[in-house]
């Protein structure tokens, strides 16, 4: 059969200030640029994205894919109309003009457009105006999708990541591969949504620590047990000021007494959870930052990782906030790097400088907490084009592109700046430049939980650091006006 495949991701920061353009979309970086039409095959083949792996199987299974159009953004403010339009309209025109028996869709869940509260489900109801009432639509989704309950009824079937970090971001897309014939077959007939009266922290959901941790090992064993449902649990994506914004279960299934039991029963486990939530507490930066010291000082044979979530790019913040470099050379750390910091500037006025000239500043500039520069003097250790092959198994990539990057310098502290807006996913974010990690005591990373596919088997421990920046820890801190009724902002709020 003919398999419509494409995909359009994108994770929303109401918060924020800036739009997401088009150009952001088309740009690429740590994810490929935005592709059309069959160059689908060439991009995408042996990455770690849905996409990818549901074209694999499906091909094993004999179907023909009918590539349209893929297109992904780092996390940002509203995602603009004429944006949104430019993917949608090319994925109308193609299911259009081609006549398919089925749709796979890689989305993310957390879309906001300037328009759409939910952009997944104004594109979902363009689709099926498209292909029509009788046409099974699939998609995957990421961990963090804020799901409105509709959603649903206009897809077939769901699979979202069980993983946070996204290490099974693939997997997603050859588990809708595997329902495919159920589906095709119109056996899957039952499906069921339950969401939650309570925020989860982006932190908390990381399924390296607990409750989360549990949930998804409860989830996947219900999938063992009973392979007439399919569920998801998504954690949802707190900074996006919509009715239905938060954690949610979607289940699938060919039986509906079966999927409303499996359904019920995760939903009553994450509702026992919210305790556990609760339980965690990232350290401010000054406590952070001598927490770190003084493990790094009393015997850590490896580097102890520190987390700067609130200006976290996956989760829209512009990566380029200042207050936890400035707090390292406050209380003299030594044998410290951090990255990756988004300053196009000063990576180019390091470029045209050169090895062992000297910056003035680096970071911030921009308006919102953390965005005074760090004051030089920045000495220029290292440089290279920010082009590396990642190896992190989040995200396997044939090439990232950080752009120009610099390496520079100050007492003991080492900071690495890119021009494009990035997570340090990969390891090799630093090592490619010439870092050893292993003989740092101290590695901070702009990221919430991605970076720990790369880093945490490498981490003496982990500390997630609260500096200053726009992407806040505590949900409870975000001005929500268009939250539905009786949502508590944080758990045990």
């Amino acid at each position: 059969m003919r398999i419509a495949v494409g995909g359009f991701l994108h994770e929303t920061n109401t918060f924020v200030e800036p739009l997401t353009t088009w150009d952001d979309f088309a740009r690429g970086g740590a994810f490929p640029p935005a592709t059309e039409g069959a160059d689908i095959f060439k991009v995408f083949r042996g990455i770690n994205l849905a996409i990818a792996h549901f074209m694999e199987s499906a091909e094993k299974q004999g179907h023909t894919m009918v590539p349209l159009i893929w297109s992904c953004a780092q996390p940002s403010g509203y995602v603009t109309n004429e944006a949104f339009e430019h993917t949608a309209a090319r994925l109308e025109a193609g299911l259009a003009r081609e006549k398919v028996d089925a749709v796979f869709l890689e989305l993310h869940g957390a879309m906001v457009t300037q328009t759409h509260n939910d952009g997944e489900v104004a594109l979902l109801r363009r689709v099926r105006a498209a292909v029509g009432p009788n046409v099974p639509i699939l998609i995957s989704l990421d961990l963090h999708a804020n799901l409105d309950p509709e959603i649903v009824e206009l897809a077939d079937f769901i699979s979202s990541y069980q993983t946070y970090p996204h290490i099974d971001w693939g997997a997603s897309g050859g588990r809708c591969a595997e329902w495919l014939q159920r589906v095709l077959n119109g056996k899957v007939t039952a499906r069921a949504f339950r969401n939650f009266p309570y925020l989860i922290p982006v932190t908390t959901g990381c399924t390296y620590v607990e409750p989360s941790m549990g949930l998804y090992e409860l989830l996947k064993q219900i999938n063992r047990d009973d392979p007439r449902v399919h569920l998801s649990l998504n954690m949802g994506f707190p900074p996006a000021d919509i009715p239905y914004v938060g954690p949610s279960i979607t289940c699938y299934g060919t039986d509906q007494a079966a999927v409303d039991a499996a359904a019920d029963k995760l939903h009553a486990a994450v509702l026992a959870a919210e305790k556990g939530f609760a339980s965690h507490r990232p350290l401010p930066v000054a406590d952070a930052v001598t927490e770190a010291m003084r493990i790094a000082a009393n015997g850590a044979s490896k580097p102890v990782v520190m987390a700067d979530t609130q200006d976290n790019s996956g989760a829209g913040g512009p990566s380029n906030t200042t207050g936890l470099i400035v707090e390292l050379l406050r209380q003299g750390a030594q044998k410290a790097v951090l990255g990756l910091v988004h300053d196009p500037k000063a990576a180019a006025a390091a470029h045209a400088k050169g090895v062992g000239a000297v910056l003035d500043k680096v970071g911030g500039g921009l308006k919102g907490p953390g965005q005074e520069p760090a004051p030089g003097p920045w000495r220029v250790e290292a440089l290279s084009d920010g082009k590396f092959t990642g190896t992190s198994p989040m995200l396997r990539s044939v090439i990232t592109n950080m752009g120009p990057t610099a390496l520079l310098s100050q007492d003991g502290v080492k900071v690495l700046v890119g021009s494009i807006r990035q997570q340090p996913i990969h390891r090799e974010v630093f090592t490619h430049i010439g870092i050893d990690l292993m003989d740092c005591a101290i590695v901070a990373v702009k990221s919430s939980a991605h970076f720990r596919s790369g880093y945490q088997e490498i981490a003496e421990k982990v500390i997630v650091t609260l500096a200053p920046g726009v992407n806040i820890e505590d949900p409870a801190s975000f001005a929500f006006t268009k939250i539905r009724p009786g949502v508590r902002l944080r758990p045990e709020a």
